[in-house]
Formats: structure tokens, C-alpha cells, sequence
């Protein structure tokens, strides 16, 4: 059975690390996405906003509600400053367009 947690964790770590990495973004913006926002990343399987593809593509998966929380707790954790926020959007899509325009 995978442990979703510890995959996200590494995804989100990895991705904060590496140039482009929308995390990398997130970590500095304050806030962090809902669950719905964040299952939307991680169906995708990689992210988009890589586009030298420095990092590897993940196969898709979603988090439960525990595990979306034990997440979130980690984050707000590693950034004390963050909030959970669906930033008034639907999508990640706008999201993240709403969090890069924050920059």
C-alpha cells in the first residue's frame, strides 16, 4: 500500500527545490491550496509549469481528507506564514495563475 503522505511530501519538497517549481512559488506566497486544489496537482502527475522537466513525473493519485491534513500541517509547519486558501478559484489552474501573480 503506497503512503500517499510521504509521496506528497517529496513531491512538494522536490518541487519547492527545483527551478520553476510551482512550490517553490507556493512556499513564498503565503498561502497553501484546499485539497481539491492540491488533488487537482497531484492527478496530473507531473508539473506543468516544469517545462525542462527537472523533476521526475509521479503516477497520479489523490489524498484523503487525514492525509490532506497531515500534509497541510507539515507545510504550515515548514511555513509558518501560510494559510489554506482556494484564493475565491475553482481550479488549480487559476490558482496558481492567482498565486504567480502575487509575485
Amino acid at each position: 500500500m503506497m503512503n500517499f503522505v510521504e509521496k506528497t511530501k517529496g513531491i512538494l519538497n522536490e518541487n519547492a527545490a527545483v527551478l520553476y517549481g510551482i512550490f517553490g512559488i507556493i512556499s513564498d506566497s503565503g498561502f497553501f491550496p484546499t485539497r481539491k486544489l492540491l488533488n487537482e496537482f497531484l492527478l496530473k502527475g507531473n508539473d506543468p509549469c516544469d517545462q525542462d522537466e527537472r523533476m521526475d513525473h509521479w503516477k497520479p493519485f489523490e489524498l484523503k481528507t487525514k492525509e490532506y491534513s497531515e500534509i497541510k500541517n507539515w507545510w504550515i509547519g515548514l511555513y509558518p506564514n501560510a494559510v489554506e486558501s482556494d484564493l475565491e478559484q475553482k481550479s488549480w489552474e487559476d490558482w496558481v495563475q492567482i498565486i504567480i501573480d502575487l509575485e
